[in-house]
């Protein structure tokens, strides 16, 4: 019985070994996907404001001239939290592709290693 469970053992080894960079991968997709959730979370959080913003400005506003200023001013605020989220996508993607890099390099050392 000793000799079956060392087998046995010797095999969840391997099994653990060979389906290291794949469990590594899919930690590292998961973490991507959820990043990139989050974000656009935000973002429609970002274009319901928006949209909240300029019905208030329509409902409040008294005239023309007053109107246009607070959609003008809605808008420009608008384009500061967009181009925030730009520069926050651009950092997502960046982050990404390098936590994929490293995991591609480590892969590779591996298999040299092992070959």
């Amino acid at each position: 019985m000793a000799v079956k469970f060392d087998d046995f053992s010797a095999y969840t080894d391997f099994a653990k070994r060979s389906f290291a960079p794949a469990t590594r991968l899919n930690e590292t997709v998961a973490g991507n996907l959820e990043s990139l959730a989050r974000f656009q979370y935000d973002l429609a959080g970002d274009f319901m404001q928006l949209a909240i913003d300029q019905m208030q400005a329509t409902v409040k506003a008294r005239d023309l001239g007053t109107l246009v200023a607070r959609q003008s001013e809605i808008a420009s605020k608008f384009v500061e939290r967009t181009t925030q989220r730009q520069q926050a996508f651009a950092r997502i993607a960046t982050e990404a592709q390098a936590s994929v890099a490293r995991l591609v390099e480590e892969a590779t050392t591996a298999a040299r290693k092992a070959a």
